[in-house]
């Protein structure tokens, strides 16, 4: 599985939405310089997200986005599947792709070793991605920057 700069950037302009105070809607030019994001694709990528009821838009002066549920029931895997479909490295470990190995003519799919393999890397990040919600991520920066804070610097 490689993470393509799409799913980089969904993640990252979603932990911004989910670290604003009271999940408060943010404008998308706020969201793009936070984030280091152009607008214009950063306004793709959360049309993908809003279509796929990630998050939620509001129009006017006063909208922006925000996230579609709380933090703590979004998995980064989901999100990576929005935006870059299966976590499989390759098409025949897929779970939603597995027709594929009769692309790949494999002589019997019951017993391939390499798909076997493909299937443990899967299942191996699926492990990580799916139980890590945004909530966890919104901690883990709170906890680094209170550990950057209490560093003493001479």
């Amino acid at each position: 599985m490689k993470l393509s700069t799409r799913g980089d950037y969904a993640v990252r302009a979603l932990l911004e939405l989910a670290t604003s105070v009271d999940q408060e809607w943010m404008a998308l030019a706020e969201l793009a310089e936070r984030t280091g994001i152009s607008p214009k694709y950063l306004e793709q990528i959360l049309m993908r997200l809003r279509t796929s009821r990630v998050v939620k838009a509001k129009r006017g002066a006063r909208g922006g986005y925000a996230l579609a549920r709380p933090a703590g029931d979004l998995t980064i895997g989901e999100v990576v599947r929005v935006m870059d479909g299966p976590l499989a490295p390759s098409l025949c470990a897929s779970r939603t792709a597995h027709a594929a190995c009769s692309v790949y003519r494999c002589p019997s799919e019951d017993d391939c070793v390499l798909r076997g393999l493909w299937v443990e890397v899967r299942e191996a990040i699926s492990q990580v991605v799916d139980v890590t919600t945004f909530g966890d991520l919104v901690e883990r920066r709170r906890l680094q920057e209170s550990t950057q804070r209490a560093m003493y610097h001479i």
